[in-house]
């Protein structure tokens, strides 16, 4: 059996830009939740609870770019979540990544959960 269960999270990410086509991130934030260009992602405005899928892509290294669609504005506090398909033999040792940064988007801890 396959579950789909959380690979990675970054948490508190602040919008910097909402004019991409995508979610295009810091190259830093990318390595650190373990993420690849044009894969799949969940983005969640705490705010609102508002809910997008999209995929990511890399932008300028060390910039703290977090650049989303219309989904989101400028200011907006959002979470992005990757989810893997593993099967039931994977699940037991399966760890999620989970990104922190801070309001200009560095990351300040880098957890397995």
């Amino acid at each position: 059996m396959m579950r789909a269960l959380l690979r990675s999270i970054v948490q508190n990410a602040t919008v910097t830009h909402a004019d991409s086509v995508g979610l295009r991130l810091d190259p830093l934030l990318l390595r650190a939740a373990e993420l690849l260009p044009l894969e799949q992602v969940e983005v969640v405005n705490v705010a609102t609870g508002a809910r997008f899928t999209t995929f990511v892509e890399a932008g300028e290294e060390g910039s703290g770019e977090v650049r989303v669609h219309s989904h989101a504005r400028v200011g907006d506090v959002i979470a992005i979540l990757c989810w893997g398909f593993l099967h039931d033999g994977q699940t037991l040792a399966h760890r999620a990544k989970v990104v922190t940064v801070d309001g200009e988007n560095r990351v300040v801890s880098l957890l397995e959960g």
